[in-house]
């Protein structure tokens, strides 16, 4: 549900997993700048390595001290093993790599996690991982989308995913695929500032809950470098069946849908337009609390900007964004961007926190939160075009949030 922001300037392994076969230098512009080049510039030091570094045939691996900032988990620091890859004679296959990450926050949040991204011979297997554990001491506001941050309470638990996922090509740029999805949270308290009951308890407080299930999906990916595109678009379908019969809690499905386009506007500065629309739906039965769609619970954490994590939830989550960016300088070293979103939630007609009105038309009645701000770039890898993002969001009601980032939010 988390992807913790990794702040590195040295995660050149995983920046460069877009990176394929290179093209002609563009003699029209500036010669590109980025970090790497001012290590060199100001300390003789090589921070990142050149596009051609990568022996087709070894593994590249490093550890590298993290930084992270995120309303929900505040400061955080750590360490991360990372390595890439191409299979054995196919160096114009995509990049492969892995990661394990350790750290800890300020907020006494304990994050373990490795994540995987396997490419096969001619692109014919994409094999994904997602293991974590976290214990994860946080807020939640209730449920449904009519929630004020004085419905806040806090929440801890720890919470341990596995995520198997293998696609296998099916026609041009489309893939096909199935995995096995765990989510066990265990350790669970919930306690509102009043002493007071709260959406949690009305929803069935449970001390520890699991879904257990399979998915099935359709991916399209034509971004071509998905650090930082340039143009093209990406398309994830997914049902998702969990059951008691395979140690689950309950029973439940899950709709999962997320596009994103990247529209060029031209221009020595790169100019874009990139759009994101992701939907989550869930049917079928009682859904564990924590599972439930809510605010930054996509795979990589990036929704809502402009408000905290989990700030709403829902049995269903509606989210759309655009993004403007620009480069800042021709030599590509500084960026900016300008972005919108908006996002709504389904109401559960057993929530208090809804408006005081009749309760037959709760149901109906959902709210869309609005979200804006900014960022500057700063160019870590320009082979891998490769990122450093810094923004910060507002939101409705007093929301608002510093978010860090390497490569772009979607």
């Amino acid at each position: 549900m988390i992807h913790f922001l990794r702040l590195t300037f040295f995660w050149f392994l995983l920046a460069g997993s877009g990176a394929q076969a290179q093209t002609l230098p563009d003699t029209t512009r500036p010669a590109q700048l980025d970090l790497s080049d001012l290590g060199q510039r100001w300390f003789h030091v090589k921070l990142v390595p050149g596009a051609d570094s990568l022996h087709p045939d070894k593994p590249q691996w490093a550890v590298l001290p993290s930084l992270n900032y995120s309303p929900a988990t505040g400061v955080a620091v750590g360490g991360i093993l990372t390595t890439a890859f191409y299979p054995k004679h196919t160096p114009h296959t995509r990049l492969s790599t892995g990661q394990l990450y350790v750290g800890y926050s300020q907020y006494n949040q304990t994050f373990v996690s490795a994540l995987s991204n396997i490419w096969t011979r001619e692109h014919r297997f994409n094999i994904q991982g997602d293991y974590r554990f976290h214990n994860f001491p946080t807020t939640t506001f209730g449920l449904g989308s009519n929630t004020q941050l004085a419905n806040v309470s806090a929440i801890d638990y720890n919470h341990i995913r596995f995520y198997q996922t293998i696609y296998a090509a099916v026609g041009r740029d489309y893939m096909l695929g199935a995995g096995y999805l765990l989510d066990h949270h265990f350790s669970i308290t919930n306690v509102a500032p009043d002493g007071q009951p709260t959406d949690f308890d009305r929803y069935g407080r449970t001390a520890q809950s699991t879904s257990s299930g399979v998915a099935v999906g359709l991916l399209r990916d034509r971004r071509g470098n998905p650090n930082n595109p340039t143009g093209g678009s990406y398309l994830l379908v997914q049902y998702r069946y969990f059951a008691k019969a395979l140690g689950g809690s309950s029973n439940w499905q899950a709709i999962w849908f997320d596009y994103r386009r990247y529209v060029s506007l031209g221009g020595r500065l790169e100019k874009q337009m990139a759009f994101w629309s992701f939907n989550w739906a869930t049917f079928g039965g009682r859904v564990p609390y924590l599972d439930l769609p809510a605010t930054g619970w996509d795979s990589f954490g990036n929704t809502g900007r402009g408000y905290t994590l989990g700030r709403f939830r829902g049995p269903t989550f509606f989210y759309a964004e655009a993004e403007y960016r620009t480069q800042l300088t021709a030599n590509g070293l500084f960026g900016a961007v300008l972005f919108a979103n908006a996002q709504t939630v389904h109401n559960w007609l057993g929530s208090n926190t809804l408006l005081p009105i009749d309760s037959s038309v709760q149901g109906c009645l959902v709210k869309v939160w609005p979200g804006f701000g900014g960022g500057i770039r700063v160019k870590v890898n320009k082979n891998a075009r490769t990122n450093l993002a810094i923004d910060y969001g507002l939101g409705a009601g007093g929301s608002s949030g510093l978010y860090f980032n390497l490569n772009e939010v979607f």
